[in-house]
């Protein structure tokens, strides 16, 4: 995952893309579309809202428009299929209500909705986009009545403030610091440090590191640079500091690295860990 923010585009008046995965991972993120996941074989690891899931083959879960979240794949033979789509599509019915729990048990309603918009999308016919925007619709209308709900949460000054912060350190990692976000939330920076990890389940400086090593990951396969270029560039400040948080970050010296590595910090309790490190396949897709 390259940002905070996830961005979709959509063609052809298209409001929804459907996809399968094979090891899927990515870092914490969000985006204005809403998302389903479903597991269609093997185990995920989830982190969204604050807390830690895990889910297995035959169940799904649902995160909301401009949720945190998480995806890492138990082994690199997980399949998973992924459903995003514009929250329009549902705001008819649910525009102030979301689940209760993101958790779908028996979400096999979930993997009917994807074969229908997957067959739809990739075929193009006559009135495509009404059928696969009625089959979201139906499967949200079902799973909405099926399990619990929740006022939605209206996003509030602190919501937005943060969601920008996310992309402020992106953008400035190389010499971001804790004041730096305290002043950008023009808040207390032992508040800011408190509601960073409340947030993302993960303390600022961990997350500005992660920014700082995937920086130093993408600027080693260019083959560019050297190392120490890479350690100023990124803002590790000295080469030793550059060695030790790249090892523990990513298991690997800088120099060593794997050509085909993917930097996918997972979280586990709260603290990153590394699972399997291999790519993950995009097994079909609807574009």
């Amino acid at each position: 995952m390259d940002t905070a923010r996830e961005k979709w585009v959509y063609y052809n008046g298209e409001r929804i893309w459907v996809g399968k995965y094979r090891n899927s991972k990515n870092m914490l993120h969000w985006h204005d579309e809403c998302e389903l996941i479903y597991v269609e074989r093997g185990m995920m690891e989830v982190f969204t809202s604050g807390k830690n899931y895990r889910i297995s083959q035959g169940n799904a879960m649902f995160f909301d428009s401009r949720i945190l979240h998480q995806m890492t794949s138990i082994d690199e033979s997980t399949l998973l299929l992924v459903l995003v789509f514009d929250r329009s599509i549902i705001n008819d019915f649910a525009i102030d209500i979301t689940l209760s729990s993101p958790l779908i048990d028996n979400g096999g309603a979930v993997s009917e909705a994807y074969n229908i918009a997957l067959d739809e999308l990739k075929k193009k016919q006559l009135m495509y986009n009404i059928i696969t925007s009625a089959a979201i619709t139906g499967l949200m209308v079902k799973l909405f009545r099926d399990f619990p709900t929740t006022q939605k949460k209206l996003r509030d000054g602190i919501d937005d403030k943060f969601a920008d912060l996310l992309c402020d350190i992106e953008a400035n990692a190389e010499e971001y610091t804790l004041d730096d976000a305290a002043k950008f939330m023009n808040m207390n920076a032992s508040y800011v440090s408190r509601l960073f990890t409340e947030k993302t389940g993960v303390n600022l400086i961990y997350y500005i590191n992660c920014m700082r090593v995937q920086k130093a990951i993408k600027l080693i396969k260019t083959g560019d640079y050297s190392m120490t270029q890479i350690s100023a560039l990124c803002g590790f400040g000295t080469i030793r500091n550059f060695n030790d948080i790249f090892k523990k970050y990513t298991g690997y010296a800088p120099s060593a690295l794997p050509k085909n590595y993917v930097f996918t910090p997972t979280i586990d309790n709260h603290k990153f860990s590394n699972l399997d490190q291999r790519g993950y396949d995009l097994v079909e897709s609807s574009s």
